[in-house]
């Protein structure tokens, strides 16, 4: 467990060091201004009602959920695999007394101390900036609901970054894992569209499954197939993508 946390540690720090984190975070400010853009646009020019106070974060995550968060997410992958292996960096952690199953596990755990922290970031910020231009519409209740959806939606990104890895141990160009990731992504997206009966099988379509925790009644059977067809995803890629990560040649 230790040489798991001291890895652990050192993705992270390596992570931050490559200053993506700075760019994710305006990027995410960006998406925050534009929905309220949007908004004052609505209200202003066009006459119509826009978001709530409370409402706003959950209009913020419907969007950066499917945009920013998953790209930012690929690339801290890629980067995170396929590229330490095109700098041949990969073999200073190779070479410590740590199994490759903990290194693989801790660079994940690493992504997803990002994905975290990324989502908690968006959410404050929304959360404030909702108040600021809406403050009579704020409500507790709102604010739980936007933290719940903000909670929950964590576990699809990584379910995400668990199939991305898979394919950043399979191709050794960080260009062609970035490119089939996002073929990958888009085609996801469009068949779980046009297929609604087989929706459930394509990791995309998790990706809204904040919409189920905050419904007015709780689908439970719904959360609890999603929950299955995830783990199914965690199940067999991480096996997978660990596999050809410790057959993977330095």
């Amino acid at each position: 467990m230790e040489s798991f946390k001291a890895s652990f540690i050192v993705e992270v720090e390596k992570m931050y060091r490559r200053k993506k984190a700075v760019i994710i975070l305006v990027m995410s400010i960006l998406i925050i201004v534009f929905v309220e853009l949007i908004n004052t646009i609505l209200r202003s020019s066009l006459g119509i009602i826009g978001n709530t106070a409370s409402g706003f974060p959950i209009t913020v995550l419907s969007v950066f959920s499917k945009t920013i968060l998953p790209l930012f997410t690929a690339l801290v992958v890629i980067d995170t695999f396929t590229g330490e292996f095109a700098n041949n960096t990969m073999k200073l952690a190779i070479t410590k007394p740590v199994s490759r199953v903990k290194i693989y596990a801790s660079k994940l755990a690493a992504t997803g101390f990002f994905v975290l922290a990324n989502l908690l970031v968006v959410m404050v910020l929304s959360i404030i900036v909702g108040a600021v231009f809406s403050i009579e519409t704020l409500s507790l209740a709102g604010v739980l609901r936007a933290i719940l959806a903000y909670i929950v939606t964590f576990v699809p990104i990584m379910i995400l970054a668990v199939v991305i890895a898979f394919l950043a141990n399979i191709f050794k160009s960080t260009a062609i894992v970035f490119f089939v990731s996002i073929i990958v992504y888009i085609v996801s997206h469009v068949l779980g569209i046009a297929l609604p009966s087989f929706s459930n099988l394509f990791v995309t379509t998790s990706l809204d499954w904040y919409k189920l925790w905050i419904a007015n009644s709780l689908p439970v059977g719904e959360i609890i197939m999603q929950i299955l067809y995830m783990a199914g995803y965690v199940l067999i890629f991480f096996t997978a993508g660990f596999y050809k990560f410790d057959k993977r040649d330095l």
